[in-house]
């Protein structure tokens, strides 16, 4: 009687251990099942650089590409047109677009990348001016790579009280009052201009002169005119 139980509790083992085995081994199967054929299952793209196109097919008799029915992860990062196949990036991010035939549940992913061309220098036309009075002048600033993404650049000056700069333009003396007689002041002030992204610097030095009693302005530790 024994042996009889001792033989009934190993064939009860077996018979559980080879459903688990079983039942594991259709799941997997079932995770490679596919209904709807994409063109590709993963997509890189940069921000505003360039366009993806993904484009899918059923794989199961009596279905067109009318009963595919499509759902976007995360849309903030890319969007997709069904019917151009078209695919735009919006921000930087990851997406998921997923597509399955109506009225059955098994999905086909294509996993949406999106980068940006990042900042990699900045460079000023000038490095140095010389201003006098309540002059003005502009200074342009370059981002690089020339297809950078984000290409803000951020301005201040060491003494906004001499040379004061807005988006590149400068000026002097931006707090005098013109119609006063009261001499200008003089000194030097250096600009700097910041890339937002990156945060890549880069300098000019503005030397403001102060008007004489003959219009002849004169400039900090500089050779009078």
């Amino acid at each position: 009687m024994k042996k009889i139980n001792k033989y009934l509790f190993l064939m009860l083992a077996f018979g559980v251990t080879a459903c688990f085995v079983a039942c594991g081994s259709d799941s997997d199967s079932e995770d490679e099942i596919k209904e709807v054929a994409l063109s590709q299952n993963s997509m890189n793209l940069l921000l505003n650089e360039e366009e993806g196109h993904l484009s899918a097919s059923p794989l199961v008799e009596g279905y067109s590409a009318d009963d595919i029915v499509w759902t976007n992860s995360n849309p903030s990062v890319a969007e997709y047109d069904p019917t151009t196949g078209v695919v735009t990036a919006k921000e930087v991010g990851k997406t998921t677009l997923s597509a399955r035939l109506k009225g059955r549940f098994v999905v086909s992913n294509c996993y949406v990348t999106v980068s940006y061309v990042k900042v990699t220098g900045l460079t000023l036309d000038k490095s140095e001016v010389n201003l006098k009075g309540m002059e003005t002048a502009t200074i342009v600033a370059t981002i690089l790579p020339e297809n950078a993404c984000y290409k803000e650049v951020t301005w201040t000056s060491s003494d906004p009280t001499l040379v004061k700069v807005v988006d590149g333009i400068i000026q002097a003396n931006p707090n005098k009052d013109p119609t006063k007689t009261e001499l200008a002041k003089s000194g030097t002030a250096v600009i700097t201009a910041t890339s937002v992204d990156q945060g890549f610097k880069a300098e000019c030095v503005v030397n403001v002169g102060q008007f004489s009693g003959l219009n002849y302005p004169t400039y900090p530790d500089k050779q009078q005119w």
